[in-house]
């Protein structure tokens, strides 16, 4: 019974809200939405990022090293 007082009493709240200013509820809501996506995709570049600069410099060093150990190097 008190879920349903609670329930009714944040409904009524933001009805209010919207009410009162539709603009900013509609985007309170967009930001509730989209910031975690964009959290997400953020850290993930972040690490999309790191691994290629380490994948680049892995591979430059193998070949760096085939390249001293060819039999064509003086």
């Amino acid at each position: 019974m008190v879920n349903r007082i609670l329930r009714l009493l944040v409904t009524g709240l933001n009805a209010y809200s919207f009410y009162s200013n539709p603009y900013r509820f509609i985007i309170g809501i967009l930001c509730i939405i989209i910031l975690p996506c964009l959290a997400y995709i953020f850290w993930g570049t972040v690490i999309i990022i790191a691994l290629l600069a380490l994948g680049i410099y892995f591979i430059y060093k193998a070949f760096k090293q085939s390249y001293y150990n060819s039999t064509y190097y003086s």
